[in-house]
């Protein structure tokens, strides 16, 4: 089915994701089929600091992209976009979500940092987003390690997260890999489509940045 996110400076944008009736037979391994608060919430904090052609010319990176929507938000913004997912399945959706927002074609790798994160051409990227690809920390060294190869001098990473880690945890996991943390927290209406029932959820948005590049 298809959903509509209205995004300022962006307008509409238009994503492929799986129904809600099919919603309680998602396991972790198709978790990708929907878009969730944390990535709604990390395309409105994009919006928001990059303003409409902000991200004009750069090399965006869109880690863990499930059905594209953070991507596309920064493809919408000017930005040049590579998916990366380990699923088949979600790099095709996002293909089509690119075509239907005109943003395509699209460029996809997949894999993570350890299976396909590695054919990422090193200092390539000036932003690297993910929405939900924080939540395991066993994953927190092999992210902000694949991070430090893939960021260009001065990139950034930003990560979303719906509050299900430990902040002074993953603080210091990525300080612990070189980065300098900083977070910001941002609400979303959810769900979105809904005009009642919604819920006002907290969205924490971390922004790393090579502690090296950062003026003393």
């Amino acid at each position: 089915m298809l959903r509509e996110f209205a995004l300022d400076a962006v307008g509409i944008v238009s994503i492929e994701e799986t129904s809600s009736k099919h919603l309680l037979k998602l396991s972790t391994r198709s978790y990708w089929q929907r878009v969730w608060p944390a990535g709604l919430g990390l395309s409105a904090h994009i919006v928001e600091r990059f303003g409409p052609d902000g991200l004009r010319g750069r090399r965006v990176l869109d880690l863990g992209c499930g059905v594209g929507l953070v991507g596309i938000v920064c493809g919408r913004l000017g930005a040049d976009v590579t998916f990366l997912d380990r699923e088949a399945g979600a790099l095709a959706v996002v293909r089509r979500n690119c075509r239907r927002n005109g943003v395509g074609p699209a460029q996809t790798i997949g894999g993570d940092w350890n299976h396909g994160g590695n054919r990422l051409a090193p200092d390539a990227y000036d932003l690297v987003v993910g929405g939900d690809v924080v939540y395991d920390d066993v994953e927190w060294p092999g992210i902000g390690t694949g991070l430090m190869r893939t960021l260009r001098a001065g990139g950034r990473a930003l990560l979303a997260d719906p509050g299900w880690v430990a902040d002074d945890q993953l603080r210091a996991a990525f300080r612990r890999t070189g980065f300098a943390v900083d977070r910001t927290v941002l609400h979303v209406q959810w769900p979105p489509w809904r005009t009642t029932h919604q819920k006002r959820k907290a969205i924490n948005i971390y922004s790393l940045r090579r502690a090296d590049a950062v003026p003393h």
